[in-house]
């Protein structure tokens, strides 16, 4: 009876312990717990600011600057001009001597453009020969060579100036009189000069000049002057001692 009892109670825990092992293999296995990691922080955009304003550009030797402070160039101009003194028995001169070449290359182009608005050619041509001269044996100096290219710009201008006054003088020396404009059967306008016995036309010459164009009240005259090519006008009863 004992040993009835015996095996009837160990039957009871087996069952039992298999049932308990059901209901475990049927619940879900908890994920083991996982510590989320915080994102790395990068620098901020104050950082980046910080670290901008702390870049400085450094150009390279000799490179040249396309962008000019205007306002600070009319500056410099002016105080440039203040420097320069008017002498009663001469041309301009500083007033006092300059070392730097640049500040001396500035000074020679305000003496040019003094002169040349004043319509004295030879005057700045001298000044720009002499400039030219003087700073051009100074090398490896960039600013400097492109003041010196406005010197001879200035210069070229000034000699082109010069040889056309001197051409519109000898032009005028002509007295050439445009007296009336006619038209022909054919359309085609034609000028009364005075001392010509008759009408002139286009491609016509006349005291050394070619007729290039009759206009209602104009005639243009082509006319050569040391080897160079210069274009005049002349209006109807406008002659040299008019103009």
């Amino acid at each position: 009876m004992s040993s009835t009892r015996f095996l009837a109670l160990r039957l009871g825990a087996c069952l039992a312990f298999a049932a308990t092992c059901a209901i475990g293999a049927d619940a879900p296995v908890p994920a083991p717990a996982v510590t989320a990691e915080a994102p790395a922080k990068g620098p901020s955009a104050t950082a980046f600011l910080a670290e901008e304003e702390k870049w400085n550009f450094t150009p390279p030797v000799g490179r040249p600057d396309i962008f000019y402070d205007r306002e600070m160039m009319l500056s410099v101009e002016q105080q440039i001009k203040g420097t320069i003194v008017k002498d009663e028995q001469g041309p301009l001169t500083p007033d006092k001597p300059i070392d730097d070449p640049i500040d001396q290359a500035k000074v020679e182009i305000a003496r040019i453009e003094t002169y040349m608005s004043q319509r004295k050619w030879e005057e700045a041509i001298k000044i720009a020969d002499a400039a030219t001269k003087k700073l051009g044996a100074i090398t490896g100096n960039v600013d400097l060579t492109r003041y010196i290219g406005i010197i001879k710009g200035y210069r070229d201008q000034a000699d082109d100036a010069l040889v056309r006054d001197k051409a519109q003088a000898a032009f005028d020396a002509l007295n050439l009189k445009v007296e009336g404009i006619m038209w022909s059967e054919n359309g085609s306008r034609l000028a009364l000069i005075h001392g010509e016995p008759k009408a002139l036309g286009v491609n016509d010459r006349v005291k050394d000049c070619v007729i290039i164009n009759i206009d209602t009240d104009r005639v243009d005259f082509r006319f050569h002057f040391n080897r160079k090519r210069f274009e005049f006008p002349r209006y109807v009863g406008e002659d040299a001692k008019s103009k």
